[in-house]
Order: C-alpha cells, then sequence, then structure tokens
C-alpha cells in the first residue's frame, strides 16, 4: 500500500513539475526598446499642434522635415518645422543638441546632448544633469530632468494606432511632459502633452501635439 502511495505521490509532483516547466517556458518577457530606429532624411511627419500661454497661442498643422546638416562642425539630423523651429539631433542616438529658431538662428544648446537612458523598460526611472546655454546671451543654465518609463501601449491617433513607450519627465523649471514613442518605427514623437506652471519663468503655457501622418521619402 505504501509502495502504490509513494508512486502516486511521485506521479503527482512529476506532474506538477511538467506543468511548472510549460508555464514558465510560455511566459512573455518583459518588452525592451534597444535605440531609437533613425528615420530616412527627408521623412515628414504632420502633427496637430493646440498650445497656449507661454508655449504660445497656436491650434493648427506642423510639418516636421528631417534633413542632414552640421552643428559646431559635427554632423546632426535637423528636425525642422516653419512654425516650430529646427531641433536638432544626433544622428546615431537621435539625442536633442540643440534648438534653432525657424529662420535658422540659435536658441539654445545641451551639454550633454539629451537623450533617453536605452534600453528602456517598464518601471524604468532615471534623472539627466545637463548645462542649457542660452543665445543670445551666451549664458550657461544648470537643469536637471527627471524621467520615468510609465508604460507599453498601443495609442491611437489620426495616424494609425501605434505600439508606444508612454514617458514622462519634470525639469529644474517645474515643466511637466508625458510624451508617446515608438522607437521601433522612428517617430520620436506620436502624441505629447506639455505643462508649465504659474512659478515657470516664462509662465503658464499648455501644448497638446498628435501625430496626423508620417510620410517616408519616395524611393
Amino acid at each position: 500500500m505504501n509502495t502504490r502511495r509513494n508512486a502516486l505521490y511521485a506521479a503527482l509532483l512529476g506532474l506538477a513539475g511538467s506543468t511548472l516547466l510549460i508555464v514558465s517556458g510560455c511566459a512573455t518577457p518583459p518588452p525592451v526598446a534597444e535605440r531609437m530606429v533613425i528615420s530616412p532624411m527627408g521623412t515628414v511627419l504632420t502633427y496637430h499642434r493646440k498650445s497656449s500661454g507661454s508655449l504660445g497661442t497656436y491650434d493648427g498643422q506642423v510639418v516636421w522635415t528631417h534633413a542632414p546638416a552640421t552643428w559646431q562642425g559635427q554632423p546632426v539630423i535637423a528636425f525642422g518645422a516653419p512654425q516650430a523651429g529646427v531641433a536638432l539631433h544626433d544622428p546615431a542616438s537621435f539625442a536633442i543638441r540643440a534648438m534653432l529658431s525657424a529662420d535658422g538662428k540659435p536658441v539654445m544648446a545641451f551639454d550633454p546632448p539629451i537623450d533617453y537612458a536605452w534600453p528602456l523598460t517598464v518601471g524604468q526611472t532615471w534623472s539627466t544633469q545637463y548645462a542649457v546655454t542660452l543665445y543670445p546671451s551666451g549664458a550657461k543654465v544648470p537643469m536637471k530632468r527627471d524621467f520615468k518609463v510609465e508604460a507599453f501601449e498601443d495609442v491611437t491617433v489620426p495616424a494609425g494606432t501605434f505600439k508606444a513607450w508612454k514617458l514622462s519627465w519634470k525639469d529644474s523649471t517645474g515643466e511637466t511632459e508625458t510624451r508617446w514613442i515608438s522607437p521601433a518605427q522612428g517617430v520620436a514623437t506620436v502624441k505629447r502633452h506639455v505643462e508649465r506652471p504659474a512659478t515657470h519663468a516664462q509662465g503658464p503655457g499648455v501644448l497638446d501635439a498628435e501625430l496626423l501622418s508620417h510620410a517616408p521619402p519616395a524611393r
């Protein structure tokens, strides 16, 4: 009787172990964003932007285009829009190095360039310290930005539904931003929401934007 009972226990334990192995083997690994895929030069992204206060009064389309450029003798990607100016990005990581006005004059530069802490995982947090050079005064202001990866989720905008990373951050001025990005598709902004508090040096402001279309260059 004991022999039969022991055999039954062994069989049950074996079955439980096999079930655990099957379940653990089928577990889905958490998502990871390794890096930003850089869109081809000539890619055009069109957004609907609505903003007010110190972020400017605007309600309409903003058209951004990727183009090669140089900054301080080094190659960069100029991501520019007539309505909003030009952001200069590192050609490998897409970290932002400087901002120009719509007519090409320097507005500010970031040292080191502002980037995400790749690879990204949900729940990840980090802080970045950098200096902002303000033109034309040349003043250099120390800044800090605290980041968090909030989620990896579907986000639907007029351009379609994207698998996107939801990031949030707050900087030394009190400005906060939530941004959805799709690194695998080379879209640095699918959707964003920015708020400046009344204590901000430029006053309060709000900005919302969402992607209307994403058009790579014709081959």
